[in-house]
């Protein structure tokens, strides 16, 4: 389908993230799924890593991840 099943809000990734974490720190996920949270940390200033074993999932987090690098690059 192109979609992750459970992609959750992206104001939860953020809030976890700004509560552990400071700009230049390392974020890793390790079941990451469409990639919310790498999304996320990469706007948030974190350098970031994530695992994700399934092939479709990974692709998914790969166009949502270049979709806002692309947006960001371009403001």
């Amino acid at each position: 389908t192109g979609q992750h099943p459970a992609i959750f809000p992206e104001a939860l990734a953020e809030d976890h993230i700004r509560s552990w974490s400071n700009e230049g720190d390392i974020v890793y996920d390790p079941f990451s799924g469409s990639g919310t949270t790498c999304k996320v940390a990469d706007r948030l200033g974190r350098a970031w890593f994530g695992s994700e074993i399934a092939e479709e999932y990974q692709a998914v987090a790969l166009r949502r991840i270049e979709n806002d690098l692309f947006t960001k690059a371009s403001n």
